[in-house]
C-alpha cells in the first residue's frame, strides 16, 4: 500500500482492470486520464484517418483511431519503464499478429498525435520517447493551432526529424508508406471556413 504523499504505481494488469471503457493511458506505472478533445483536434484526426485509409486501401495494413489501446513492450533500464499503454490519435498496424485481446501489443508502423493544449507536452516529450524506444517507424506530430505537421522517421534507434509540412508547401508524404500523399491545406481547411 502506498504511503501518504506517494504516487501509486500500477501494473499493466491493474491498469487493464481499471481502464475498462475509460480513456486513460499508463506512463511508467502512472495512470493518465484523457480529457475530451476539442472539435479542431477531432476534425484533423478524422481528415487524417480518411487520407491514410484511402491511400492504404487494399494493403494488409490497418488504420485505427484513438480508441485502440497500444501496449508498447519495452524496458528502459534508465527509467525502469515497462509496458507503457497509450491511445494514439492515429496508428497504422501492418503486422496483424500484434492485434489481440482488443489491443495492439507492440509498436505500430506509424503513429500520429494531434496536439491539444492539454496534451502537447506529453505528445512532444513522453510519448515521443516511448514511441522511439518501442521502435515505431514513423511518428507525426500535428499542430492544428499553427497548421503544421512534423514527420519523424526512426533511424538507428532514434527519431530523426525528416520533414515539416504546412499549407504553403503543398503535399505531405509518408516515408514508410510512399502511397500516402495528401494536401496539408485540405487537412486544416475546415478550420478557416
Amino acid at each position: 500500500m502506498s504511503q501518504p504523499g506517494e504516487q501509486r504505481r500500477y501494473t499493466l494488469g491493474e491498469f487493464f482492470s481499471l481502464a475498462g471503457d475509460e480513456r486513460m493511458e499508463l506512463y511508467e506505472g502512472t495512470i493518465v486520464l484523457m480529457s475530451p478533445a476539442p472539435y479542431e483536434h477531432e476534425g484533423v484526426v478524422a481528415n487524417l484517418i480518411a487520407e491514410f485509409r484511402m491511400a492504404l486501401k487494399g494493403s494488409p495494413c490497418l488504420v485505427f483511431g484513438s480508441n485502440l489501446q497500444v501496449v508498447l513492450l519495452f524496458e528502459d533500464e534508465q527509467k525502469g519503464t515497462k509496458n507503457v499503454t497509450v491511445l494514439p490519435d492515429l496508428s497504422i498496424i501492418c503486422d496483424r499478429t500484434k492485434l489481440r485481446q482488443g489491443r495492439c501489443y507492440g509498436a505500430p508502423d506509424l503513429v500520429v498525435e494531434v496536439l491539444s493544449p492539454s496534451t502537447a507536452r506529453n505528445d512532444r516529450l513522453l510519448k515521443r520517447h516511448y514511441y522511439e524506444k518501442a521502435g515505431v517507424r514513423e511518428y507525426w506530430i500535428v499542430d492544428y493551432q499553427h497548421q503544421v505537421m512534423e514527420k519523424y522517421v526512426w533511424q538507428s534507434g532514434t527519431f530523426q526529424l525528416e520533414d515539416v509540412y504546412d499549407a504553403a508547401n503543398g503535399a505531405a508524404a509518408s516515408t514508410t508508406f510512399p502511397e500516402v500523399r495528401f494536401s496539408v491545406k485540405e487537412i486544416f481547411a475546415f478550420l478557416t471556413s
